[in-house]
């Protein structure tokens, strides 16, 4: 359709829409900032396709006394709702590791510590480490 309409009308600028620029700016990430995002993608998703399992993380949250009781959904089109799933998995950290250690799902545990450990490394002049590691 652009080659289209630029054949009839060189002067028209063509654009994205918002939407999919957003989309677009996520394909451009650095490599190990996509895998750490595809990870925690691929986590919230073992808990949220599942009635079972969400109802449980829900409970997890509940006993832990916790400001949230569910994941975000993150959809491919959004780009705002990679960092909207980052935070909710940052803000319920301790939740996820009890959650995946009764789920007996040890290699969720271990990458969310080498998430942890990653967000650590990168932002750790800012915020104290401690904050991070209260699990």
């Amino acid at each position: 359709l652009t080659a289209f309409v630029k054949n009839q009308n060189e002067n028209v600028i063509v654009t994205h829409c918002f939407l999919h620029r957003e989309a677009l700016m996520t394909k451009t990430l650095g490599d190990k900032l996509k895998e750490v995002l595809d990870q925690v993608v691929q986590m919230v998703n073992f808990i949220k396709t599942r009635p079972v399992k969400s109802r449980l993380f829900e409970q997890i949250c509940i006993d832990m006394d916790s400001q949230h009781r569910c994941l975000l959904l993150h959809t491919e089109v959004r780009w705002l709702s990679r960092g909207k799933v980052l935070t909710r998995v940052h803000e319920l950290r301790p939740e996820l590791l009890a959650f995946f250690e009764e789920m007996k799902q040890k290699h969720f545990c271990d990458l969310l510590r080498i998430i942890l450990d990653y967000q650590v490394r990168v932002f750790g002049r800012y915020i104290s480490a401690a904050q991070y590691f209260e699990y």
